[in-house]
């Protein structure tokens, strides 16, 4: 399966990537641009991988998948994937990754919000 990044999802990596430049430096930009890479790849792969966590309960369908699972190592990333499958706006059916939060964010309202800018509110993963 194949994967597309909402425009939110695109904004929180670049501002996740301006701030670990700025605090950690170019090495571990690029360390922490590869997970999240890695992250994307995986839920695109296998939307229902082992790890992933349903939160339905923001929208139906919605997952999270925590990048420290890509990275292979405890405490190695401290953001989370929200992503749904459905339409792309290619017309496919793939993985849509629809914010990239820190793992101590409430996720709900900007997830919903995301949710609402990318499919319409007739979207078969809106929430109820």
């Amino acid at each position: 399966m194949t994967f597309e990044i909402a425009r939110a999802a695109e904004r929180d990596i670049k501002d996740i990537l301006a701030e670990t430049l700025k605090v950690f430096g170019m090495r571990q930009l690029a360390v922490y641009a590869a997970i999240i890479d890695k992250g994307m790849a995986m839920v695109g792969d296998d939307p229902e991988r082992a790890g992933s966590i349903d939160r339905s309960e923001i929208g139906r369908g919605v997952r999270l998948f925590h990048l420290e699972l890509a990275a292979d190592r405890r405490g190695a990333a401290a953001h989370c994937l929200y992503y749904a499958t459905g339409e792309m706006s290619n017309g496919a059916n793939g993985t849509i990754v629809l914010r990239v939060l820190h793992e101590h964010m409430e996720p709900r309202y900007k997830v919903v919000r995301s949710l609402k800018k990318f499919a319409g509110p007739a979207a078969p993963f809106m929430p109820q």
